[in-house]
């Protein structure tokens, strides 16, 4: 008796007419419900994910899915189908002699009898055509526009005041997705389903890299490092992406190229003027504060804020804040006494 026909359509759910990107998303959303490491010892799933496979090998593949498509007045579901001459095609082990290996038998024992029949594996090796059914399925094999065509990368890298003004190399470590190797980020393999990355065409990889922190780079700005993003077939690579984080200092705000910071000053170095000690990223700077300062006046300090591109630096503004020691001895609470009294 032929073999019956199946409708490959059907057991992946979509229409004749389903573009690739449709076969592919409706094989994946059937193969990770019934894969048999989700559903051990269920015999009624195992036999549908081999369905599901054996359905998704046909159509995925343009030379194959024409062939099934020209059955023609075997559509119907249900209907035995003959082959074409009318001659049903044996599947007996001992007629792959020569051209059919035992690794490649192996490969072909999950899929029906109708399959067999259709594709003629009794014959495979000696059919190009056949033949190269299984090719496809490798790395190798796949053609370069299935391949993932985004082989870019982002990463976020964190960043703080005085790596801006240090430079230098820091190291960069993240995680990311890329195409599996072992099924070309299809999600299937010659095997059926791919074991490394359990038909998602994904698995997750880990990158570490050297970034040299580039004159006049600021919180949000993108570095690109060509070449070293995601790789890809036929020696292509995609590019990284670097998108800087600049951590908080509680000293120091960022304005554009300059800094500000607060200082704390005494009430007669205020109203007296002094020399006081202002903070810096490359530590403590000595300024005049003039007299008769009051809270909230900006002083100036050139270059010492961040570097510009042009090689030059921005500057660092000190907010002045009149402060009150917690402590005063007896001849400062005198001092001031005389002061109040003195309007």
């Amino acid at each position: 008796m032929s073999p019956k026909y199946k409708d490959y359509y059907s057991v992946l759910g979509i229409s004749k007419t389903a573009a690739e990107s449709e076969v592919k998303s409706a094989f994946r959303k059937l193969a990770l419900k019934y894969h048999p490491d989700k559903n051990k010892g269920n015999k009624t799933a195992e036999d549908k994910f081999k369905e599901i496979n054996e359905a998704y090998n046909v159509l995925s593949d343009t030379q194959k899915r024409k062939m099934y498509d020209q059955l023609g007045s075997n559509w119907q579901d249900g209907q035995n189908f003959n082959p074409p001459g009318g001659r049903a095609r044996g599947y007996r082990r001992q007629q792959y002699q020569g051209g059919f290996s035992n690794q490649n038998f192996r490969q072909a024992e999950g899929f029906s009898d109708f399959f067999k029949t259709i594709f003629g594996f009794d014959n495979f090796g000696q059919d190009e055509q056949n033949s190269d059914f299984f090719s496809h399925y490798s790395p190798q094999g796949f053609n370069q526009n299935r391949m993932q065509s985004n082989l870019d990368m982002e990463a976020e890298l964190d960043l703080s005041l005085e790596d801006l003004i240090s430079g230098g190399q820091k190291i960069l470590k993240f995680n990311y997705k890329n195409p599996c190797s072992s099924c070309a980020g299809q999600g299937q393999t010659r095997n059926g389903i791919c074991p490394s990355c359990s038909g998602s065409g994904e698995t997750i990889a880990e990158k570490t890299i050297k970034v040299k922190i580039p004159i006049g780079i600021r919180n949000s700005s993108k570095m690109r490092l060509k070449g070293q993003g995601k790789q890809g077939a036929y020696g292509k690579n995609g590019d990284l992406y670097i998108k800087i984080h600049l951590r908080n200092n509680p000293d120091f705000a960022v304005r554009g190229d300059d800094l500000e910071t607060n200082i704390r000053v005494m009430p007669w170095d205020a109203a007296l003027g002094a020399d006081i000690s202002v903070p810096t990223l490359n530590g403590y700077v000595k300024i005049k504060l003039p007299a008769n300062s009051h809270t909230g006046k900006m002083l100036r300090i050139s270059s010492k804020g961040l570097p510009k591109k042009d090689g030059s630096k921005g500057d660092l503004y000190a907010r002045i804040t009149i402060d009150i020691p917690s402590l005063l001895t007896q001849e400062q609470t005198e001092l001031l006494k005389k002061l109040k009294n003195s309007k």
